[in-house]
């Protein structure tokens, strides 16, 4: 495995996890983030000798989303199959975290927002230490990226829900987000190393083709649909870029402000 700023990957036995390593930006996203991450995904997927996949965060969060404030540097061009195709870094990234043929678990240590929220949305099970902070965050910078979470997020916890988190973007705790079906398990800060761990080995030691096969069959509509969502996304979010307030928010983050939004 190559080394990308950002990442720390490592192998234990059937275990492979990958460390979201930017701890004084709070994990903030860059794109060779991005890019590590599905390489590593793929890379793990064909190999027989990992069982399961673990991405989770150093310090004191998964990830506090794009680094919006020092930029997320030079966009990587997105292949498939050696042919370049534009439906971007994101895209790849959601398509390979479904689509990997072993358990994927994103284990949120700390606030979860932004594109961090894309990654988790995507793996197979989101665990979580009970004072883990979760939410999109976005649409309060009027900031339009959705990158998967309006495509994933309403199957998980239905229309309703999914509308109010994406267009308020506000933060909800660890007890909300289990209860709304986001999080498959919540540990106490204190025994969250021994539960997680313990997790993880049960998938580890299981019949990994036979849990394949079922995470193939739950994700294959959202795959046949990932493409032409994609697509739709794309054009939605060029109509909002140019936008006064889309330029509004994130000058107003980086100034510590708050926004003015005048709806234009």
């Amino acid at each position: 495995m190559k080394d990308y700023e950002g990442l720390r990957f490592e192998r234990n036995g059937g275990v492979a996890t990958i460390t979201l390593n930017r701890p004084e930006r709070l994990n903030a996203i860059i794109w060779p983030m991005v890019e590590g991450i599905a390489d590593a995904v793929e890379e793990w997927g064909r190999d027989d000798d990992v069982r399961v996949i673990v991405i989770t965060g150093e310090g004191r969060a998964f990830s506090s989303g794009d680094d919006i404030v020092n930029g997320m540097g030079d966009r990587p061009t997105a292949y498939n199959g050696g042919i370049s195709f534009d439906r971007g870094p994101h895209h790849r990234l959601v398509q390979t975290l479904l689509s990997a043929p072993k358990p994927v678990i994103a284990a949120i240590n700390g606030r979860c927002h932004g594109a961090g929220w894309v990654t988790a949305l995507a793996c197979d099970f989101r665990v979580a230490r009970d004072d883990a902070l979760i939410g999109d965050i976005r649409s309060g910078k009027a900031i339009y990226a959705g990158q998967g979470p309006p495509l994933l997020l309403p199957r998980l916890i239905g229309q309703s829900r999914a509308m109010d988190l994406l267009i308020t973007g506000r933060v909800i705790d660890a007890a909300e987000a289990e209860r709304y079906g986001i999080l498959a398990r919540v540990w106490p800060a204190a025994d969250w190393e021994h539960a997680l761990a313990r997790f993880v080995d049960e998938l580890a030691d299981g019949p990994t083709k036979t849990y394949a096969a079922w995470k193939l069959t739950v994700n294959r509509s959202v795959l046949l649909e990932l493409d032409s969502y994609t697509d739709f996304e794309q054009r939605m979010a060029l109509l909002v870029r140019d936008t006064a307030d889309a330029q509004e928010g994130p000058a107003s983050f980086r100034e510590k402000r708050e926004p003015r939004f005048t709806g234009r």
